[in-house]
This record gives C-alpha cells, sequence and structure tokens, in this order.
C-alpha cells in the first residue's frame, strides 16, 4: 500500500463525534401551536443548536421536516392543515409512516386518557412525554435518540445487535467498525455493507449507517 492509499484510507474512515459535535449538528422540530419555552432553553441553555418550532405542518414534505431528525409533536392544536384525524395524533402517524427513522416524540399538556393509550400514535411514537416535564426530561430524551443515531460507537454496538439476532453473527466492535470503514471506503451501500458483511440482506445495517451518515 502506497502513502497515497494509506491517507486516502484515513480521509475516508467514518467520523467518530462527541456530544457537543452532535448538538451542533442534530435538526430537532417541535411542531407546536403555542410558544412553548422549552425550545429556547434547549437552543439557548442546553446547545442543541439547530432547534426550531412551527406551528403546524402544511405538507408531509415539508422542508423543515424533511431535514429533521428529531421531531417533537404536541398532541394538541396541531395536524389541522394537513386535516389529520385526532390533531396531533394523526400527524404523528403520518410522520412515522413516511418517516421511519425519525425519531418522534409525542407530548400533551393534558393528562393522557384511555382513548389516546389506544390511538395507533401511543405506539408509533418513540417516546411519550407531558408538557409539563422538566426541561432536564427533554433534553435528556434529545441527547438520548441523538447519541443513537449520530454516535459511532452507539451505532456500531446496535450493528452487532442486528449482526446477532438477524443473521446469528457474532463479531466485536473493533471487527464492525473495521467492516463499516472498508464499505465506507467504496461508498456506503446496501450493497457493499452486505459484500463486507457476507450477508444477504443488510437493509437494517444499512438503515443505522445512512442515519449517520445524514448528519451535516
Amino acid at each position: 500500500m502506497s502513502i497515497l492509499d494509506i491517507f486516502t484510507e484515513k480521509k475516508q474512515r467514518l467520523p467518530k463525534r462527541n456530544l457537543n459535535e452532535i448538538k451542533n449538528g442534530c435538526r430537532i422540530l417541535f411542531i407546536d401551536d403555542q410558544k412553548f419555552d422549552i425550545v429556547d432553553r434547549l437552543k439557548n441553555q442546553e446547545g442543541w443548536k439547530n432547534t426550531t418550532r412551527i406551528k403546524d405542518l402544511d405538507s408531509i414534505s415539508q422542508t423543515e421536516l424533511v431535514d429533521a431528525h428529531i421531531v417533537l409533536v404536541d398532541v394538541q392544536g396541531v395536524g389541522k392543515k394537513m386535516q389529520c384525524p385526532d390533531e396531533g395524533l394523526g400527524l404523528i402517524v403520518a410522520i412515522k409512516e413516511k418517516y421511519p427513522q425519525k425519531k418522534v416524540i409525542m407530548y400533551s399538556g393534558e393528562s393522557q386518557g384511555k382513548i389516546e393509550t389506544f390511538h395507533k400514535a401511543w405506539n408509533v411514537a418513540d417516546h411519550r412525554l407531558k408538557k409539563t416535564s422538566t426541561q432536564y426530561e427533554f433534553n435528556n430524551i434529545i441527547e438520548k435518540f441523538a447519541k443513537e443515531a449520530f454516535c459511532l460507537e452507539n451505532c456500531i454496538s446496535r450493528i452487532k445487535t442486528v449482526l446477532y439476532n438477524e443473521y446469528a453473527i457474532s463479531m466485536n466492535e473493533l471487527e464492525i467498525e473495521k467492516k463499516l470503514n472498508k464499505a465506507f471506503s467504496k461508498g456506503i451501500d446496501e450493497e457493499n455493507i452486505s459484500s463486507v458483511f457476507n450477508i444477504q440482506n443488510a437493509a437494517a445495517i444499512s438503515e443505522i449507517i445512512q442515519l449517520f451518515l445524514s448528519f451535516k
């Protein structure tokens, strides 16, 4: 291997990000028809610089939604522009059906009753919070989901679980990282991932890595 090859290989390794880097790049969207102080606190006090709020969603392909990694939806008062049934609950279902890889957090200023617990949104949402939850609680779940998506160590850990559960393959973290970097040097796609891991269908692993690489 030439010096040029070594340099190129280093340049093409998957990035390792610390929490500050993740906070600078992770895009968080609140959909809430009322001003919500938590939005500004997360942005200004917790360091999630790309945190925004819109009053409602005009379209499932609206730029703010497409670009967001983590979406927090108020159960009341939203989803009206898209005529979603059950307001925010219907909107949550629509978002998860269109963008299953996005983390969607539902929250409400009212206590969750029996009707809501039986609604499809209750199960498809990735997490549920009360609107009165503390700044710490909002920050904590956002940090958890952001690390899962954009911290390389966490992605490798998730891939390790997928390999064992879906393919009965036991592989340590270092081996997985080497294979991912090999695939990355060729261009991350499902075919290359299938090749380096010697598996038939790498869709689950590809989804984890594609989300990891969606970070800008």
